[in-house]
């Protein structure tokens, strides 16, 4: 028994390092730095096993190409292991700690766009998987003319 359990945690521990590089690597336009100096976040609650992500990360990332987005940054933050103090921890690394704290207050949804304006920290526009590219982009630049 005691070398079947042995065996066992040799490997778990074989296997953990590996646990840490199934961490989804963040689109080349995304930041992974404070926003403070921009005026729109444009944040982002990814997880792996949401559909509703799977289908907003492609428009997200060509609209983030595509434009001259001068004051807004665009960034993710990791929900796939649904570690809601993790996604805090991080909202508040990058400067949108209240405006995240206070739109999941009563819990975190996933597969959404946020519009925030930095200094209010004031969710001001959410987008959905459902919005097409041109339509994200139109929302981003209101949410632009609008802070």
């Amino acid at each position: 028994m005691k070398s079947l359990f042995a065996a066992a945690t040799a490997m778990l521990i074989a296997i953990a390092p590996l646990s840490a590089c199934a961490e989804s690597s963040r689109p080349a336009g995304e930041a992974s730095r404070p926003v403070a100096s921009s005026e729109i976040a444009a944040v982002r609650v990814y997880a792996d096993w949401c559909p509703n992500c799977r289908a907003l990360d492609p428009k997200l990332d060509a609209v983030a190409a595509s434009g001259d987005w001068d004051g807004v940054s665009f960034v993710r933050i990791d929900y796939t292991k649904r570690d809601r103090e993790a996604v805090f921890a991080e909202a508040d690394r990058l400067g949108v700690g209240p405006a995240i704290r206070a739109h999941f207050a009563g819990g975190i949804k996933t597969g959404q766009l946020l519009l925030v304006d930095v200094q209010s920290q004031a969710v001001i526009d959410l987008v959905t998987h459902k919005e097409t590219e041109a339509g994200i982009s139109e929302r981003i630049r209101a949410a632009q003319a609008g802070s």
